[in-house]
């Protein structure tokens, strides 16, 4: 027959299988190409994200850096030295060590008229700074990160030689005295190589690279190309400050500059010409607290390689695998027709006469053959499931009766008035009764000592149709009164409308009266703390050590005036010196516990005073810090 089974099966095969080929070629591949430079852009704007992040993160950490320097008391004294006085010497070595620590290229410290009085390099001592942006700005009181400029000074550059013209910058902020009058400041010269290298050293493909400009459009890190640009004489010494990034044959800034000094962050994904005079994919990320903008870019034909790579192979496998499936497909169709038809006989003299007793008796080793040992083995299971389904309910029934918990339906009458329509054996005794029978049709208003917490129930579950561990006081079929917890949920029909609330219940009598004495002990341990004259305090482990409880004189010595404005502040914020913080750190971490320690901390309102402490270090069973507790005073007298 023209449209027997097997044809249908056989051009169906052949029509499906040539469609999705067709769909791929025509829709698909199209569609994935697109979506795989899209990915590739993406992935370019996500490397030049995370590089303007990292960028911005060390700078945040420079500013940091500064900022604890300033709150040593050697810089507020070193304002006004001179270098016969008897502290230059030790401010200096001071600085040095500093500088060598966090690695700095040099710092000084400028009066409030902008003179310096202590520097690591000997050209700057008594230099006037007045006009220098990063006096200006810190004078007013503000941290400032200048921009990347050539030194004035000699510096060490690159090739381990001095140099006047280095790229450098300077983070500073003001200096103030016990007053909180600014009296002078603290600059620190970063060292710009570093910042480069950072940037430098993100490269990907054979191609890609990363770099920053100023607001100016010039290159203020190293170009990955950097030995190439000075063999073809572009630039001299390095690309920092000598390399404007433009393109070769017009001079105008590149695309991507461009857009990125004018405040925007984005990307191109149709390529632009870089100042090498190539196409590249680039994406731009400015930076406008330091004035800079992250550049990332990556030759436009290795960036789309593999979008290019697939298109070509995706034709070739396509058409590699037509002729192929379009033969099995023929196959296929006539091995599947032949036993489908007798199996589809078999099932219409089942369906007709209802045995179930009758089997398929297809003997063969495919798909076929399993789907009819499948079948026989569907009426075996549904005869052997009729009879579990029974035995189960039996079952259930029984583990429901067993559960300690009570557990009920209720239903609402013409009234709306709900009562019990099931309840369980656990539940029923619960209520006062014998047995659930006694509880089915009681109304369930009748528990409640308090008809208002009935209401609020009813409400909630109306609007949300669930309420989790609802407590309210109920009594029982003698009137005896308890606590019950319970959670209940509302079932409605298709219109919304409510047909049924079930939900589970215990007898919470017992943990209530518990609560209710700890409740009394708490406030008392609590007064009793109160009472003390010394600080009480607990706190999370570590250096920051964040508050989780004080007592009242515990606030009070530290200038506030109640607990709760100290609880969830850190009190490594309180020393003056956060080394002493440590240090009492790693004598818990080592001994477990220490004595009368005394520290240099100050209040809120920032006075200072003498703080001695003992305290202890509370591990869990597996040995790890959970808290730290002790005890504290003021001894400043």
């Amino acid at each position: 027959m023209i449209f027997s089974i097997q044809n249908k099966i056989i051009f169906l095969l052949i029509v499906f299988t040539l469609l999705p080929f067709f769909i791929l070629k025509m829709i698909a591949f199209p569609k994935v190409e697109a979506d795989v430079e899209k990915m590739q852009i993406l992935h370019l704007n996500s490397i030049g994200a995370k590089q303007s992040m990292l960028v911005s993160n060390w700078m945040s950490e420079r500013m940091k850096d500064v900022i604890v320097i300033s709150d040593n008391p050697y810089m507020t004294s070193s304002v006004n030295l001179t270098v016969k006085d008897k502290g230059y010497a030790e401010t200096l070595r001071y600085l040095e060590l500093v500088a060598i620590e966090y690695g700095y290229m040099g710092a000084f410290v400028c009066n409030d008229k902008g003179l310096v009085t202590v520097a690591m390099v000997k050209e700057n001592e008594g230099r006037d700074l007045s006009e220098k942006d990063y006096f200006k700005n810190s004078i007013q009181g503000n941290t400032f990160v200048s921009d990347i400029v050539p030194s004035e000074v000699p510096l060490v550059n690159e090739f381990d030689e001095k140099e006047i013209g280095v790229p450098t910058m300077f983070v500073s902020t003001p200096l103030r005295n016990r007053d909180d009058d600014i009296i002078g400041i603290i600059v620190l010269r970063v060292h710009v190589g570093s910042l480069s290298n950072m940037v430098y050293s993100l490269m990907f493909g054979e191609s890609g690279e990363s770099y920053l400009v100023n607001e100016e459009g010039y290159m203020i890190s190293e170009s990955r190309f950097s030995d190439t640009l000075k063999e073809q004489g572009i630039v001299k010494n390095r690309c920092s400050l000598e390399l404007k990034v433009a393109e070769p044959e017009t001079g105008k800034l590149t695309y991507g500059v461009a857009q990125c000094i004018s405040g925007n962050s984005g990307f191109n994904g149709n390529g632009y010409t870089d100042y090498n005079g190539v196409t590249v994919l680039g994406a731009w990320h400015w930076l406008p607290e330091f004035k800079w903008g992250v550049i990332t870019e990556i030759d436009l034909d290795e960036g789309y390689e593999v979008s290019h790579n697939l298109h070509f192979v995706s034709n070739a496998i396509l058409f590699a695998l037509a002729f192929p499936v379009l033969l099995a497909a023929f196959l296929v169709g006539r091995r599947l027709s032949n036993p489908i038809l007798r199996l589809q006989s078999i099932t219409d003299r089942m369906a007709t006469g209802g045995d179930l007793s009758q089997r398929i008796d297809i003997k063969q080793k495919d798909e076929i053959g399993g789907l009819a040992d499948a079948f026989n083995k569907m009426i075996s299971s549904l005869e052997g499931n009729t009879i579990a389904l029974a035995t189960s309910q039996m079952q259930y029934k029984r583990r429901i009766q067993s559960i300690k918990e009570g557990i009920y339906e209720s239903k609402p009458g013409v009234d709306g008035v709900y009562t019990f329509t099931w309840i369980n054996q656990a539940g029923a005794e619960l209520l006062g009764y014998n047995t659930p029978e006694e509880v089915i049709g009681v109304n369930v208003d009748t528990i409640y000592v308090d008809q208002n917490d009935r209401k609020k129930l009813i409400e909630k579950l109306e609007k949300d149709g669930e309420w989790l561990g609802f407590v309210s006081h109920c009594k029982k079929s003698n009137g005896e009164q308890f606590y019950m917890e319970r959670t209940s949920n509302m079932v409605r029909d298709e219109n919304g409308k409510p047909i049924l609330i079930f939900g589970v219940f215990r007898d919470i009598t017992a943990r209530k009266r518990l609560a209710e004495k700890l409740m009394v002990s708490e406030r008392q341990h609590k007064s009793l703390l109160n009472s003390i004259h010394d600080g009480v305090y607990q706190c999370i482990p570590g250096i920051d050590g964040t508050f989780t409880y004080i007592n009242q004189s515990g606030a009070e010595i530290l200038g506030y005036s109640s607990p709760d404005e100290v609880v969830g502040t850190r009190i490594v914020d309180i020393y003056v010196n956060a080394e002493e913080r440590q240090e009492l750190i790693d004598t818990l971490e080592k001994e477990e516990e220490c004595k009368k320690f005394t520290a240099f901390c100050r209040k809120k309102n920032g006075e200072r005073f003498i703080f001695e402490v003992s305290c202890s270090l509370v591990r869990d069973k597996n040995g790890k810090p959970i808290m730290v507790e002790g005890i504290f005073r003021d001894i400043t007298d």
